[in-house]
């Protein structure tokens, strides 16, 4: 009988110490994933400047999951300018892989561009570069753990 309090004692053990593991792993997870955006003329005329955004995701550990897909706001002069359309879609990224979010648009009208940021118009129109903070929103789904991943990065808009 005490050999069968013996096994039993040890799978409990052994089951709390792979729990354990796994949890710390899942939560390093987040803090090494890395994004990095992309930021993209894709139109600029008179009804406004579009905007196209690429993010790449890229996950360095052994540990699959899924992302939501990000959300991106975009920030100059320390206003917001314009922002993405909230998509309710998963990304799955594979260990020690990479994924992409492609072709996130975001639509900057004229009344923005004139009461937020009319330089932005005016530098790119000239040619020169324009220095802009992406701000990339999402969440990572660890299966039983839903954690916030948030990460702001200078881009540099050239026409």
């Amino acid at each position: 009988m005490s050999l069968k309090k013996i096994l039993v004692g040890s799978a409990i053990g052994g089951g709390i110490i792979a729990g354990v593991t796994y949890f710390f792993r899942l939560k390093r997870t987040s803090v090494e994933l890395e994004s990095y955006a992309k930021v993209n003329i894709f139109k600029l005329d008179l009804s406004g400047l579009v905007l196209q955004v690429d993010v790449q995701l890229k996950n360095p550990t052994r540990t699959k999951f899924k992302i939501k897909f990000p959300f991106i706001k975009l920030i100059y002069k320390d206003a917001t300018i314009g922002s993405s359309q909230v998509v309710d879609k998963d990304i799955t990224i594979p260990a020690y892989g990479e994924a992409v979010a492609e072709k996130i648009m975001i639509t900057i009208p004229p009344r923005n561009i004139f009461s937020v940021s009319a330089g932005l118009i005016k530098s790119l129109l000239a040619g020169e570069q324009v220095k802009l903070n992406s701000k990339t929103i999402s969440t990572i789904d660890l299966g039983w753990k839903k954690l916030p991943y948030e990460k702001t990065e200078e881009v540099t808009l050239k026409n």
